[in-house]
């Protein structure tokens, strides 16, 4: 089975203009790109992906698209969260025979969890779904519910089939705690681009991140430096990746990722409402600052 490790692009999902359909056509262009920057993995349909505010019709087709365009160069993740145990089971299925490697499943959200009713969900979304590898996705902020260490471990004891955890808390307290106090065959990858080297010197597998969506290439070679342990070249390469992440706002815009990403000559397209693409204003001050990074870090579009 693949599994995560390196540099997993948290993916966008390109669009058509007014974004309302998915652009399928679109998608293997973005993969190829990707792909040629060196990335070790791709996670589509999840938070940066837009993939909870697509129909269950266009999340499966969506990554239909994903699974041609990739073509088992590398390893493929699909996102499969949603509100109801039976819209991810269903999702978990299709992902499964549409040819993914693996999939994710957000934490239950909206509502307040105990931590044996997100035991529960994680368990029965996967009962029927075997020699296929699954991620926890643990985002906290926007779910407000955690998956601790301890309610991995509960999942993973049942279902060894869940493999790991993609962990977007920003906590690395809580990060080192997962590494620390899971099994030692229970995977961690951890979306925090500025701490990506801390996170690999603690034990990580390796990052899903959002600004590696529009910029691969500094966790690319951040990545490579580590494993050769050049330590002093990758803290220097996590300098230039903090200016350039935080130029993104840290991948938390969905509009200023697909328009960075534009400015790559890669068509993203708009963004599914009620997220808008920015105005003359915005776009105008984004440029200068993303502009005065790519000079100070040596990077063209």
């Amino acid at each position: 089975m693949k599994r995560l490790c390196g540099v997993t692009v948290a993916a966008l999902t390109p669009l058509n203009e007014d974004g309302t359909k998915v652009d399928h056509q679109s998608i293997k262009e973005y993969v190829d790109f990707l792909i040629q920057k060196g990335v070790n993995g791709i996670f589509a349909l999840g938070t940066t992906g837009e993939g909870l505010l697509l129909t269950l019709e266009e999340r499966k087709k969506a990554l239909e698209s994903f699974v041609r365009a990739v073509d088992k160069r590398v390893t493929l993740i699909a996102h499969c969260g949603a509100l109801r145990i039976e819209e991810v089971s269903d999702l978990l299925a299709h992902a499964k025979s549409a040819g993914a490697d693996g999939a994710a499943i957000v934490s239950p959200f909206y509502y307040k969890y105990r931590s044996d009713e997100i035991v529960e969900f994680f368990l029965r979304v996967t009962k029927n779904v075997e020699d296929f590898p699954i991620y926890l996705y643990n985002i906290p902020g926007l779910t407000g519910n955690w998956i601790t260490p301890k309610i991995a471990n509960q999942i993973h004891e049942k279902n060894p089939n869940i493999v790991g955890i993609k962990d977007s808390s920003g906590d690395l307290l809580h990060v080192l705690s997962l590494i620390n106090d899971t099994y030692q065959d229970f995977d961690v990858v951890v979306g925090c681009d500025r701490a990506f080297l801390s996170i690999l010197q603690m034990g990580a597998k390796g990052c899903v991140s959002g600004p590696a969506a529009v910029f691969p290439e500094f966790f690319v070679r951040l990545y490579e430096q580590f494993k050769k342990g050049d330590i002093e070249g990758a803290r220097q390469t996590q300098r230039k990746l903090t200016k350039l992440s935080l130029a993104l706002g840290d991948g938390a815009s969905i509009p200023i990722l697909k328009t960075v990403l534009s400015w790559r000559g890669i068509n993203a397209g708009g963004c599914r409402s009620p997220l808008k693409i920015l105005n003359e204003t915005e776009l105008q001050k984004l440029k200068i600052s993303i502009e005065t990074v790519l000079e100070e870090v040596k990077l063209t579009f």
